[in-house]
């Protein structure tokens, strides 16, 4: 290690010039002489040196080329090829007489003002404070401030878990939280949001995430991925996190069909069309079988239907359940003594789906009403599941039979009633 002290001067396309005095630009690389990449932060302050050679390889070796960099401030990622005989390396010399050489692999070295920092992310460092030169193995930091030199690991890269992956948007957007395995040595991580369309990927949101859980932002019908870096206190980052995919799957309705608590009620024949689906597979029921997701699905034989989506060949699932959206009016016609020319009558309409339960959405269609076989124009109010509505007396002699009927918004029949009125006497039947 010593051999770093005695270095001789080598020719270079930088020989003959004076060391550059730089103010990085935002997320400058250079790639230097003998292919080592350099990667400044936007306040990074750094001088290029003359290079030099080092007796990085076992004694009697031949020495390595060295590139020089003088980091006054901010921070420098240095990649170069890993090898047993490294053919270049890099030497960063900082403030507060601590010197590092990068000699292969992924390397960082923060100036700051009260702290210099030297992380050997992948691959072997060498790192002094003054002339007192040791190896810095892979995975470790060491972080000189304060006259205490302090050793740790070098962040993990974060696991990033979801609840499910796959997510249900029925109603336009959802939102899921993020979380993280906990970690003392992580100050915060910084998450970065994409949508992948195809082989296209656009950021959406970053930001930096400081708790073991993260609310996501509210999320449209597409497919996402989630990256996230660890940072530690001496602001170290780890690793690029394995990408997390969410699926937010969506549904384009048919007229008439609705939504009730997470259920697409539908009509028998009705299909519906799934957005951000593409490329899952999909079963129903309790099927084992597993197809590629057709463009729209409907129910099965016109009865419940649970429709089961994955990835391909995924063990989680999200269920989409599909239920025909039958109405059941009851129409009473009242009072039943009532005769014409008389008093007006009295409809009241109670509308419920096929499980009983009542249906308080308005109709596309108001139900009807006829006297005899004309059309009358009926003014109704509508309360929860109940339409009501006065029948004032025709004129003439009668016999008159008054007609109420309703349909679906698919135009099925939900419900009739009738009454029959004329000399003093009525009938009251329903079909």
């Amino acid at each position: 290690m010593f051999a770093v002290l005695s270095c001789s001067f080598v020719g270079s396309a930088w020989a003959g010039e004076a060391p550059q005095a730089v103010k990085a630009a935002s997320g400058e690389t250079r790639t230097l002489p003998g292919g080592a990449v350099l990667t400044f932060s936007k306040d990074a302050k750094y001088e290029l040196g003359k290079p030099i050679r080092l007796q990085l390889n076992p004694t009697g070796s031949e020495k390595t080329s060295t590139q020089v960099i003088k980091l006054t401030s901010g921070r420098v990622s240095i990649s170069i090829p890993e090898s047993k005989t490294p053919k270049t390396a890099v030497l960063v010399q900082t403030t507060r007489k601590v010197s590092a050489v990068a000699k292969g692999g992924q390397s960082l070295v923060i100036a700051q003002a009260d702290r210099i920092t030297v992380a050997a992310v992948k691959g072997e460092m060498l790192a002094a404070l003054g002339n007192d030169w040791k190896p810095l193995p892979s995975g470790l930091l060491r972080s000189f401030g304060g006259g205490v030199a302090t050793e740790q690991q070098v962040p993990a890269a974060p696991e990033l878990r979801v609840d499910n992956s796959m997510l249900l948007a029925l109603t336009g957007g959802v939102s899921t939280q993020l979380r993280a395995l906990p970690n003392q040595n992580v100050e915060y991580r910084k998450l970065v949001l994409y949508r992948v369309e195809g082989n296209q990927r656009s950021k959406l949101d970053e930001h930096d995430w400081r708790s073991d859980q993260q609310q996501l932002p509210e999320l449209t019908p597409g497919r996402y991925e989630l990256l996230a870096r660890a940072v530690d206190r001496f602001g170290v980052e780890s690793a690029a996190s394995a990408p997390l995919t969410l699926r937010v799957i969506g549904a384009q309705l048919p007229d008439g069909a609705r939504l009730a608590q997470g259920t697409i009620l539908l009509g028998r024949s009705g299909r519906v069309k799934l957005v951000g689906a593409d490329g899952l597979e999909a079963s129903y029921g309790r099927a084992s079988v597993f197809i590629p997701v057709p463009k729209d699905v409907g129910l099965a034989r016109g009865e419940s239907t649970l429709l089961r989506l994955r990835e391909p060949g995924a063990k989680q699932e999200l269920g989409i359940q599909l239920e025909p959206r039958t109405l059941r009016a009851d129409i009473d016609i009242g009072p039943k003594s009532a005769s014409w020319p008389g008093e007006p009558l009295q409809v009241t309409v109670h509308l419920f789906d096929h499980h009983g339960r009542p249906v308080t959405e308005d109709l596309k269609s108001k139900p009807q009403v006829f006297v005899n076989v004309e059309q009358v124009d009926a003014t109704w109010t509508h309360t929860g599941n109940v339409y009501t509505t006065k029948v004032a007396p025709a004129e003439g002699a009668g016999p008159w039979v008054v007609r109420v009927q309703v349909n679906d918004d698919f135009g099925d029949e939900a419900g009739r009633d009738f009454i029959e009125l004329g000399g003093g006497k009525e009938k009251v039947a329903s079909h």
